[in-house]
């Protein structure tokens, strides 16, 4: 358990470190990630791995687990997806804020190597009852949960605990909204946050 406890901190500061060079202050590029559809893939993951929590004695599991055996199973899934996500393998890294950083694995060992980009992360918003996925060009976009079942199920719940513990606050998970990449593009320019040479 330590071993894939530390393994997760260790994927999310590598993550955390790709994530800001990956998705700070890029030129717009058309996204080769369809938003939608990792939403669908995530939405559908989240739905039936709760599903096998269902009567499952919740004193009797550990919360990293669940957590990183959740991010394993969502890796099989968008390598699964059908048409395809992204032309090369993609791995997932746990974050400790429950993040799920999805990178380009080229030599599929499920570890973030140095060289390999991040394509999207993924958050989810318990408060607004929301998936969010936000991609390396700056697009966002979102998915809304039915019913509170989800928000009630040990996953989401657990996961909502790691973000309380990282300090995500629901108010910085509100302020994302949906948002095309050109958009984005646009905004940074306006913002002065990239040179033109970039």
């Amino acid at each position: 358990m330590n071993d894939l406890v530390k393994y997760g901190l260790i994927a999310a500061a590598i993550g955390g470190f790709y994530l800001y060079s990956e998705f700070g202050g890029q030129s717009y590029t058309e996204d080769d990630i369809d938003l939608d559809a990792v939403l669908d893939v995530t939405v559908d993951s989240i739905y039936a791995f709760q599903g096998t929590l269902d009567g499952v004695d919740h004193e009797s599991l550990d919360a990293d687990d669940t957590f990183l055996e959740f991010a394993a199973e969502l890796q099989d899934n968008y390598n699964a997806a059908v048409p395809v996500l992204h032309t090369a393998a993609i791995g997932v890294a746990p974050g400790s804020d429950a993040s799920l950083l999805a990178y380009e694995d080229l030599n599929a060992n499920s570890i973030m190597d140095e060289g390999e980009d991040a394509l999207f992360l993924v958050e989810i918003d318990g408060e607004q009852s929301r998936v969010i996925a936000s991609s390396r060009s700056g697009a966002v976009n979102d998915h809304h949960f039915s019913g509170t079942g989800l928000l009630a199920g040990y996953l989401i719940g657990s996961m909502m605990s790691r973000q309380r513990m990282a300090g995500v606050t629901s108010s910085s998970l509100a302020q994302k909204k949906p948002v095309t990449a050109r958009a984005a593009a646009k905004a940074r320019a306006g913002s002065g946050s990239h040179s033109k040479g970039k």
